[in-house]
């Protein structure tokens, strides 16, 4: 869906410029990089300080070992014996624990919390010509078709489990978001971690004045149903956006 390219802003170019995933993606993976790497750069000055720290190579060790063991060898496994390689790996964990899991899981009640619109299984085969069911399904299809998708407490089961799925508690704390002001004592820290709000918020109100561009038809459609499944803030409850600091299930 993209291909390198040193002259795009985030060094890829999208294949399909209206891909709002994607395009919300790139600018939230790249403020989370540049928070990573303004962290990291702060504690890790220099290589050798990554390779010197026990803590973060016990850990590594751990989540090859025991984590993921069995990729462990593949070439693309990072060594963490640069300071880039710290960043790049701390950038992939925030993303997946963050923003792609917001993504993938918070529209899910918008999108399919009502069951027809998208039928997970279909509970019979299709009839065979000659049979009492091909006859129902040629003069009653709507009736037919019924009898092949989720029952009512089935649906009703899960229609409450997506909704719980998909809520924000009135706690949640997003992205950039801290409980405590004053979490660390290290100013330039602090004030990374405000760059990095400041940034977000700047994200999100690009993507409110991109979902109200008639010319993007992926973010607002005939349906009427911008994209917001990548904005990093949200209210309370069923919003079909925000991007919480983690993964919490």
């Amino acid at each position: 869906m993209a291909v390198e390219d040193p002259n795009s802003s985030h060094g890829v170019r999208l294949l399909i410029e209206d891909y709002p995933y994607a395009a919300d993606g790139l600018e939230i993976w790249s403020a989370i990089k540049t928070w990573v790497k303004d962290y990291c750069s702060f504690y890790y000055k220099t290589d050798e300080t990554v390779q010197k720290d026990s803590e973060l190579q016990s850990w590594w060790k751990e989540l090859r070992e025991e984590g993921h063991g069995d990729k462990k060898d593949e070439p693309w496994w990072p060594k963490m014996q640069t300071r880039e390689e710290l960043i790049e790996s701390c950038t992939i964990i925030i993303w997946i624990a963050s923003a792609h899991h917001a993504a993938i899981n918070f529209g899910q009640y918008p999108f399919g919390g009502y069951p027809p619109n998208r039928p997970s299984i279909s509970l019979r085969f299709m009839p065979e010509e000659g049979t009492p069911e091909y006859e129902e399904l040629k003069t009653n299809p709507e009736k037919a078709f019924l009898k092949t998708i989720t029952p009512q407490l089935q649906t009703l089961l899960g229609m409450a489990s997506i909704e719980i799925l998909s809520r924000h508690s009135a706690d949640e704390l997003y992205l950039g978001q801290r409980d405590a002001p004053e979490w660390t004592t290290d100013n330039d820290i602090l004030q990374a971690s405000k760059k990095f709000r400041k940034k977000l918020e700047e994200i999100e109100e690009n993507m409110k004045r991109m979902n109200n561009d008639e010319k993007l038809k992926n973010r607002v459609g005939p349906a009427k149903m911008p994209y917001t499944l990548l904005h990093p803030s949200s209210e309370a409850g069923l919003t079909g956006k925000g991007i919480p600091n983690s993964v919490s299930i």
